[in-house]
Formats: structure tokens, sequence, C-alpha cells
């Protein structure tokens, strides 16, 4: 059963449904349901203080609404949230996670701010850059963030020189102690000069992290790390810190990717 009231009685705030749960359940959950956010970030918002109930703060999550209660985050009323995507290319030294921040800014910090409750499909650590995915829609996020196989690829410059025999040993897989073995689906030699060796990386599986490590184990620094690619969704020319909507073709790609796990030989 979904929590939306359907009949034509419902009542609307600014052409849009109000959100009232069909049965009792935590102001939290009913902030997720309502698409404000994943259940974390719903939690946050009552502890802040943000959020009232019948004109009351509520400082608890679990604290119980039903269909006649009221409830507002900072001073709005909860309504159904429209699904919303947007790809957004993050640049150097920004974070993904409040963890990581030590006084960086964080990725949401660049995303539109009357969109309430994104969440990040493929973080990156903030010496990276390149493409992310955000978005309300929580099935949506679940879904891309569940597949494992779900190819990537990266642009990398080297320092020095990459020669033919370690770009060898990089195609045939790199064994990382307590790690596994790191294999990428393609390598691609873009330029390679005397100072610095430009390369095209596609992986199918969620190893990115481990990029400059195996580097390191062929003495080469990476001196840049971009993301270009996530399944058949481009960067493209979008400027470092900018975001844009997701066409509906991307959208549906991105839903597609997420069912289908890419074979390991694609």
């Amino acid at each position: 059963m979904s929590d939306r009231n359907t009949g034509p009685d419902s009542q609307t705030e600014g052409g849009r449904r109000l959100f009232h749960p069909l049965r009792p359940l935590g102001v939290a959950r009913a902030l997720m349901k309502a698409g404000y956010g994943t259940r974390k970030q719903a939690d946050q918002f009552v502890l802040e203080g943000r959020v009232r109930v019948d004109g009351q703060v509520v400082m608890d999550p679990g604290s119980m609404v039903g269909p006649e209660s009221t409830i507002m985050l900072d001073g709005n009323p909860l309504v159904h949230q429209i699904p919303r995507y947007f790809l957004f290319h993050k640049p150097v030294g920004v974070v993904s996670t409040p963890g990581e921040r030590q006084g960086r800014r964080l990725v949401g910090s660049y995303l539109p701010r009357d969109v309430p409750g994104l969440a990040l499909v493929g973080r990156l650590d903030y010496r990276t850059s390149g493409l992310m995915l955000a978005s309300n829609d929580r099935a949506w996020c679940r879904l891309l963030t569940g597949n494992p196989h779900l190819e990537q690829e990266y642009r990398i410059q080297l320092a020095g020189n990459l020669v033919e025999d370690q770009l060898d040993v990089l195609t045939a897989g790199v064994m990382l102690p307590k790690l596994g073995l790191f294999k990428p689906l393609r390598v691609t030699l873009v330029a390679a000069e005397k100072k610095t060796t430009d390369l095209i990386i596609v992986l199918g599986e969620g190893k990115a992290r481990h990029i400059r490590r195996v580097f390191g184990t062929l003495h080469h620094k990476v001196m840049s790390l971009q993301r270009v690619r996530i399944g058949d969704v481009e960067l493209g020319d979008l400027k470092p810190g900018a975001f844009r909507q997701m066409t509906g073709r991307e959208v549906e790609h991105a839903r597609g990717m997420g069912r289908s796990p890419i074979p390991p030989d694609r």
C-alpha cells in the first residue's frame, strides 16, 4: 500500500498534493516516503529541529505521525516530491561524504537547494574529478548503487612514460595485497610523452579507489584522474562544479544499466 492520498479531496500546495501517511509511522520514515531523502537524511532533518508535527517541533525521528498529522519541514508542508535527476561534474578537492570533509567543500553544496533529499550515485574521493549522478528518486539510486558491475570510464594522466611491458601488465591484471585482482575491461593509450602518459581505463566493477595504488606498483604517480562515463551516461563538456538535469533518455538508460549486470567480457 502506498502512503499517498489519491482521492478528489486531497489537499494541494502549489499544485502538488500534500503528503499524509495512510498509517501510523515514524516522522523520519514519513519524510523518506514523501521523497525528502534517505532515512539518514530524514533523521538528520528531525535532529536539527527542522521538522514540525501539528505545529510542534519534534526532535525524535521515531515520533509517530498518522493520516491526520500536519507535517512541515523548514516551515513548508510536506508534498509528494517530483523525481529529479542530475549530472554533476565534481571538481578536485571536493568531497562526497561528510566523513571526508576536514574543512573541504561538500558535493551537496553545489547541487540545487530547491530539491530536498538528493542522494549521490558513484561517489569519488577528493582527489578525483568527474561524473557523479544525483537524484531524489531513492529506488533509482538504489538500483544503480546495487549494481557492482556497472561499467565506468576514467581518463588518467601519469607522471613519466608508461612502457609497453607495463601496459601489458596492467591489461593482464595486477594483484594487490589484501585487495585482490585489479583487471580493467579495457585500457587505451591516448598519448605517451617523455614526462607524462595519458590513458583511458574502463572498469567493470567498483575498484576506482585502487587506481592510484595500482600505478604505484608500476612506479608511476597519478597526476590526474577523472571519471567521464558511468554506463551509457557521459560527462560530456559539463564544466567542473556545474550540474544539469538528465534527459529522459539518460534516466532510462541508467535505469536499464542498474537492472542489467554488465558481462565481464564486455
